[in-house]
């Protein structure tokens, strides 16, 4: 009885240890990468000759970091169709990518590229990256809501920089939710 109990002992020591350190060093990794997005930050956007180019050629716009979702660096291209939708994160073509509203959307179950799976569990205050080959660009989420699917307010020019995020509602396939986060300095 003695020994089952040493045994056992030791087993949830070796355990602990090992989850403990799995866990440090997955914040490793997320802190090594938003050091490495922060150091890309756009300091000044002087020229967009580039774009026109990227978006023909069908390439992928720039990726979106979320740490607090796990979400890291995913894929953006053009367009919101289930073809783009079905490998990466999509630009509403009607708004701006590199000021005012930048609107993006994706899947968040019954894909592959289900990258705003845990849109849902964004908190104010989290931050999102948005880098793109300009550089990165900082927002801190500030609204979480749900909205109807014809509800395409959020997504109207603003005056300040921001992000919005539009995703399906399980269960509820005339809602969506929608994140909006503000640019803030990196």
């Amino acid at each position: 009885m003695k020994k089952t109990i040493k045994f056992l002992v030791i087993l949830v020591g070796i355990t602990t240890f090992l989850l403990a350190s799995l866990f440090i060093a997955h914040n490793v990794r997320i802190n090594n990468i938003i050091q490495e997005i922060e150091n890309n930050a756009i300091t000044e956007i002087s020229s967009t000759d580039n774009l026109p180019k990227i978006i023909e050629n069908d390439e992928t716009l720039g990726t979106l970091t979320i740490p607090s979702i796990n979400l890291i660096k995913a894929p953006i291209k053009e367009g919101t169709e289930l073809s783009t939708l079905a490998e990466a994160i999509g630009h509403f073509s009607s708004t701006n990518l590199l000021s005012g509203n930048v609107g993006l959307a994706s899947h968040n179950r019954g894909s592959d590229a289900n990258y705003f799976a845990n849109i849902h569990k964004l908190e104010k205050g989290d931050v999102i990256y948005f880098e793109n080959i300009y550089g990165t660009k900082k927002y801190i989420v500030e609204t979480l809501t749900t909205i109807d699917e014809t509800d395409w307010s959020y997504l109207q020019e603003t005056e300040d920089n921001r992000v919005t995020l539009i995703t399906c509602v399980k269960n509820m396939p005339t809602k969506r939710y929608c994140v909006q986060a503000i640019e803030t300095e990196i």
